[in-house]
Formats: C-alpha cells, structure tokens, sequence
C-alpha cells in the first residue's frame, strides 16, 4: 500500500492549510453579528449558511459564553486547528442566519 503521506503529522498539517483555505472563502464575523455575548469571541469567526468556524483557542469561549456547549456533538467538527459547528443544529443555524441575516427556520 503506497501511503499519500508521510506520518500522521503531515496529514494533520494538510489538512490544517486546506480548512485555512476554505475558511479563507468565507465572511469573518463578530460576537455581535453572530448575536452572540462579546467574551464568547475574540476576534473573528467564519461563516457561511453550512457552518460556523473557530479557531480552537476560541471554541472554549465560544463554548462557554456563546452557549455553544450544548451544540449536539453530531453537529460539532474538528479539523486540525479548527472547530466545525455545523447548522443542522438550531443553536448554531440560528447565529448563522442572523450573521448572514437570513430567516430563521420554523
């Protein structure tokens, strides 16, 4: 079997730089624009109508403070240095539509 990568490590990397790219693709949100408590996010977040994205450092924050704790674990994503919260979930679909200022669902 001839292995596309090297070590895991490398995998990890590479996959790092494409979320970067793709999150490079996105629009950058704040707390507020995401409706959100201000300590819940430092700086940016990226969003589109699929997901919302963080850094890991942010997710805690994001977590704790944006309530973002009680986001379904089917709807939360990890991929290298980045957090995933996908809008299956009403929580995170909510924030999305009001970053993007879309309408709720019912």
């Amino acid at each position: 079997m001839i292995r596309e990568y090297a070590s895991a490590l490398e995998y990890v990397e590479v996959m790092t730089e494409k979320t970067r790219q793709f999150t490079a693709q996105m629009e950058e949100v704040t707390a507020e624009q995401l409706g959100l408590d201000t300590r819940s996010l430092f700086g940016y977040a990226y969003v589109d109508e699929s997901a919302i994205v963080v850094n890991k450092e942010q997710a805690h924050n994001l977590e704790y403070y944006g309530g973002f704790v009680y986001v379904d674990k089917e709807y939360r994503r990890e991929v290298g240095d980045y957090v995933f919260y996908l809008s299956g979930d009403d929580r995170v679909y909510e924030h999305i539509a009001q970053a993007l200022k879309f309408e709720e669902r019912g």
